[in-house]
């Protein structure tokens, strides 16, 4: 017994020895021939420059160097990643059971990490309050909408060390709104009562898909629907709606190829309106002018019209959740604005006096919800 306790001791030392070894053996001999990480989404440093009258930043510019491309770099990524797969080798990426990807910002909501004191729960409130009087005023009707993110819809994916704070802000500011003249809908039942429809997310990427954007449009025009009947409300089944596997996604990309090459393709859904007669089409922008240092100004306007000229038209203050939506809503009115202002979620009242339109939708994801208590 105490023999093969030494053997399996000494087993262990001597690979570990090996390899910790092997890159400097390699950097001597250059007898491997090495495989490069590929689509890595960051710059690989340089060797930095030895110069003997400014000698303080070399030691960590050649950390940072070696760091890069030490041999076997990829080798050691790829079997780290094998072997220890809940292990992100990005802050910025979570890596969940069964290959699921989350964006770890997204993730402060859910947790209870951004908080809010009532005070400023209590502002935001106020401010959607006033803003709905303001377009009231002008003949307007306000609705507002938040999509929640894929914490909130595939929990059981999530890392076992990732929890739900009791009560986020986005719940607490739910609860003041149900005190206000505001119609709202916090999309996260309607979602979890789909979730047996399909995947309503991506595995690789933040963003529902467009199945997903299917359900939150439904909910969202049923809501609208009380106020004006005339609007259609789709079935899925009045749509064309085909699938495709693929690798890509916001969240993979951060990835290097040697991760990206283990995970699972992801399901993208493309939407069409079956009955061409009623389909939206793109009509020319009126050319507002985007947001300074935007860097998504091609998505800041979106539009579409219908050939249904009695249904009303309408303004969408959003941001990129609405994009898997577009297939869907722009075909229940007469005239579509999208607005994608930088996340910023304004009033935007020279877009809305210059459209005159019956309804004004605010909706975007609770990752930014802090977007509304700029003051």
């Amino acid at each position: 017994m105490k023999k093969s306790i030494f053997i399996y001791q000494l087993a262990t030392v001597i690979i570990f020895l090996v390899l910790i070894a092997l890159p400097l053996f390699q950097d001597i001999t250059h007898v491997f021939t090495l495989q490069k990480i590929e689509g890595e989404n960051k710059a690989t440093a340089k060797f930095p420059t030895f110069d003997l009258k400014r000698l303080d930043p070399f030691p960590s510019q050649f950390t940072a160097f070696y760091n890069d491309n030490f041999p076997f770099r990829a080798f050691f990524f790829q079997v780290d990643y094998r072997i220890f797969f809940k292990k992100s080798p990005v802050k910025e990426v979570i890596i969940g059971k069964e290959k699921w990807l989350f964006l770890s910002k997204n993730g402060n909501i859910y947790q209870g990490l951004t908080s809010f004191s009532e005070k400023d729960i209590q502002f935001v409130v106020q401010n959607l309050e006033e803003r709905r009087k303001k377009y009231e005023e002008m003949g307007i009707k306000f609705y507002f909408a938040i999509a929640p993110t894929a914490y909130e819809i595939y929990p059981e994916y999530l890392p076992s060390y990732v929890f739900r704070t009791k009560k986020t802000v986005t719940d607490k500011i739910c609860e003041k709104l149900q005190n206000t003249d505001i119609p709202f809908i916090y999309l996260k039942e309607e979602l979890l009562k789909n979730k047996t429809a399909g995947q309503l997310y991506h595995k690789n990427d933040h963003h529902w898909n467009q199945l997903g954007g299917y359900f939150a449009y439904k909910a969202i025009v049923d809501l609208i629907n009380k106020d004006f009947p005339q609007i259609p409300t789709y079935t899925l089944t009045d749509f064309e709606l085909t699938s495709r596997h693929t690798k890509g996604g916001n969240l993979i990309s951060m990835l290097n190829d040697n991760f990206q090459s283990i995970l699972d393709e992801d399901i993208i859904y493309q939407a069409k309106l079956k009955d061409s007669s009623k389909r939206y089409y793109e009509v020319e922008k009126v050319g507002y002018p985007c947001i300074k240092n935007f860097p998504y100004c091609n998505e800041y306007e979106m539009s579409g019209e219908t050939p249904l000229k009695e249904l009303p038209n309408i303004v969408i203050i959003r941001d990129s959740y609405f994009n898997a939506m577009i297939p869907f809503f722009f075909n229940s009115f007469s005239r579509s604005v999208a607005i994608f202002d930088a996340w910023q979620y304004r009033e935007n009242m020279d877009i809305v006096s210059q459209e005159k339109p019956e309804i004004v939708l605010l909706i975007l994801t609770e990752a930014n919800i802090s977007g509304l208590f700029k003051k």
